[in-house]
């Protein structure tokens, strides 16, 4: 999974809160973002399945000679 940072600004009450459902969770502040985010309807779409010709050993024969 690729990973990207986000910075966002908020207030310091807005920082304390995060910082305290964090703890009461026992989840870093930024898997309760992603959390959050996720609850919300921001979701990354779902990767395709991989193909019977990446997971098939049938079909690697000869590649690469």
């Amino acid at each position: 999974m690729h990973v990207e940072t986000l910075s966002i600004r908020i207030s310091k009450a807005e920082r304390a809160a995060l910082r305290a459902r964090a703890r009461q969770e026992k989840v870093s502040q930024g898997q309760l973002v992603r959390q959050a985010l996720r609850a919300y309807g921001v979701a990354p779409k779902r990767q395709p399945a991989l193909s019977a010709y990446a997971t098939n050993p049938k079909y690697m024969e000869g590649f690469g000679r």
